[in-house]
């Protein structure tokens, strides 16, 4: 029997990481599944990535446009209602931002509970509001799926589920536009990463960093590194993503190392902001990269080290949460709260020659462990599961 599934799809054009995640599962899911029919709702800030992924034009599954936003009264009224119109027989939420009344069966994916450790740092009505989705999510879902061993401890940690088998490890994949590079020789791939070079006109060696500027990604305290290592190599600490106006103390730091306003990047900068990048454009970043650094403090997978090892990056992380159970021994590990330690292991990299050779051979020997197709055929057993029951 065919039954309807809706994934959930809103954060693709808002969110770059979860975007990544809900594409690697519906396209897989539209090879391997051909007993149910698919919908994919999302925002209309998506429709251009779905128009080029080639699905807005797929006769296998049904595009739904409709505005929710996350975090919004919106998705706890207009997009219950919406739901409860459609003859849905599961929804498959790809976060955990869900109607807390919708009442039909529904799998969720909890990728971590980073913001538990930064509600200070928030309103808190909207700290309120976020326990109560967060908690619905946990204890009214049919199953969640987590992306590591460190996040199902943290549920565990955090909420008392007397089924613990309810939650399900699966590990997210790396896109195949990442895994055909990986396979590239590495000629090839230093000629991409001179791509991204020559888009901003860069003439020096860099670090990498992708990604937001939130308190958890620890940013502050990778700029105070970067002025150690700045001062002994001369290298540039490049940074990709959206500039957060919010963060202050960030912004400060930077203009402080740069001598100038952030708002007029010039390309000798220090630290460089290329602000947004393509999806078309962020492999080229990620393999020009003398080597990529994830400092954060809490992770419950993270894709953008593992994307810049199948381009040929060696990889410096913050030895925390998710990240070593990730990465395995692909990495060179730093204590994330000690800036004289992620200096010197950032040093270390970007000095011996021989250590980002490893780096970059264990790199990508470790992400070939990280396939979609792996992922769906676990997905997949998890939503027959429930829809048997």
């Amino acid at each position: 029997m065919a039954h309807k599934i809706l994934i959930d799809g809103r954060f693709i054009g808002v969110g770059d990481s979860i975007g990544r995640v809900v594409f690697g599962i519906i396209e897989h899911l539209l090879e391997i599944d051909k007993e149910n029919t698919y919908s994919l709702l999302i925002r209309p800030a998506g429709v251009k990535q779905v128009r080029e992924r080639g699905l807005w034009d797929c006769d296998r599954v049904k595009i739904e446009v409709q505005d929710f936003g996350h975090y919004s009264l919106s998705e706890q009224t207009k997009f219950l209602i919406w739901l409860n119109k459609k003859p849905y027989d599961l929804v498959y939420f790809t976060q955990f931002n869900h109607p807390i009344l919708y009442r039909k069966p529904y799998i969720i994916i909890v990728h971590d509970l980073t913001m538990f450790g930064y509600f200070s740092y928030e309103n808190p009505l909207k700290v309120a509001m976020f326990k109560k989705v967060m908690k619905s999510a946990i204890f009214d879902s049919k199953k969640v799926v987590v992306d590591s061993e460190a996040t199902k401890d943290d549920i565990l940690e955090n909420y008392q589920l007397a089924d613990k088998e309810k939650i399900k490890v699966i590990y997210l994949g790396v896109d195949a536009s990442y895994l055909r590079i990986s396979k590239m020789d590495q000629a090839d791939r230093i000629n991409l990463g001179n791509r991204f070079k020559n888009h901003y006109s860069l003439e020096s060696e860099y670090l990498l960093y992708t990604g937001m500027w939130k308190k958890h990604k620890n940013l502050f305290r990778l700029l105070k590194a970067f002025r150690q290592v700045n001062s002994v190599s001369g290298i540039q600490l490049v940074m990709v993503g959206k500039v957060d106006k919010d963060e202050m103390e960030i912004i400060a730091e930077i203009e402080e190392i740069n001598g100038h306003s952030i708002e007029k990047p010039i390309i000798t900068d220090p630290v460089f902001i290329t602000g947004f990048v393509s999806e078309e454009l962020l492999p080229a970043a990620y393999a020009g990269a003398l080597a990529y650094v994830q400092p954060s403090l809490s992770e419950g997978f993270g894709l953008p080290p593992l994307e810049a090892m199948a381009c040929g990056a060696p990889v410096v992380a913050a030895k925390i949460s998710a990240t070593p159970e990730v990465l395995g021994d692909a990495a060179q590990y730093f204590d994330p709260e000690n800036v004289e330690d992620m200096a010197m292991k950032i040093e270390e990299v970007i000095m011996n020659q021989r250590l980002r050779l490893d780096l970059r051979k264990k790199g990508l020997d470790r992400v070939k462990l990280y396939s979609w197709a792996e992922n769906v055929k676990k997905n997949l057993k998890v939503i027959n599961e429930v829809l048997k029951k």
